[in-house]
């Protein structure tokens, strides 16, 4: 599926990444364009590989074959702190955030998770954070304890929190599996905004009517 009237640049391109576990090819050859700025779903059945392609251009797991081209530059691999350099952040479908942490506390860990407790004050946790949240057009609590929140805006913290540093690439794991519709429509307005901002998003997902929705092209 694709549908769009404008031709972007290619910002991430994979060739031949192959990763076999032990028993199982998680991914056999794949290759994969995403341009810059769209809405592009990966969509497959449970067992595709969706989750080792995810760890992949996180970083966290190494193919045992194939080139990542990313931005115009080629890579053998990745690990979290290049990627996370590159601009590539992912929100799982745990959203990993931390439920006994502030709003705030949470978003300032985007711009450097290695010294997440050591950041220079509230005031500049406060400032990274309304900066981040600004630019998705919405307003949260920042004082408010992310447990205490409903799942969709702890959902919105962690686009938040993927903002704070230079994302170019956001990769979204199924995230409109436990959202109300409610929830489902904002989010959406949210990833237009990204959109808009030039941002691009990898949606993973297996509900067409979200795909249809949201993205522009669709593997």
């Amino acid at each position: 599926m694709e549908r769009g009237d404008s031709v972007s640049a290619v910002l991430l391109e994979l060739k031949g990444v192959t990763k076999q576990y032990p028993g199982v090819k998680a991914l056999d050859d794949v290759s994969l364009k995403i341009r810059a700025g769209e809405v592009h779903a990966l969509v497959g059945e449970n067992g595709a590989g969706k989750s080792t392609l995810i760890k992949i251009l996180a970083g966290i797991v190494q193919p045992d074959a194939g080139v990542i081209i990313f931005d115009g530059k080629q890579y053998g691999s990745l690990n979290p702190a290049l990627a996370k350099k590159l601009g590539i952040s992912v929100i799982y479908q745990d959203l990993s955030l931390f439920p006994n942490l502030s709003v705030a506390e949470n978003i300032a860990m985007g711009e450097d998770e290695s010294r997440a407790f050591r950041l220079a004050g509230r005031k500049r946790m406060r400032e990274k954070a309304e900066q981040a949240l600004a630019m998705l057009g919405i307003e949260l609590d920042l004082g408010a304890l992310v447990g205490e929140l409903s799942v969709g805006k702890q959902q919105l913290v962690a686009i938040a929190r993927a903002l704070v540093g230079d994302c170019k690439l956001l990769i979204m794991d199924e995230p409109t599996s436990s959202l109300s519709r409610k929830e489902v429509d904002s989010l959406y307005n949210i990833v237009m905004k990204l959109k808009q901002s030039g941002i691009t998003v990898l949606f993973i997902g297996h509900k067409f009517d979200a795909i249809y929705r949201f993205c522009d092209t669709a593997t």
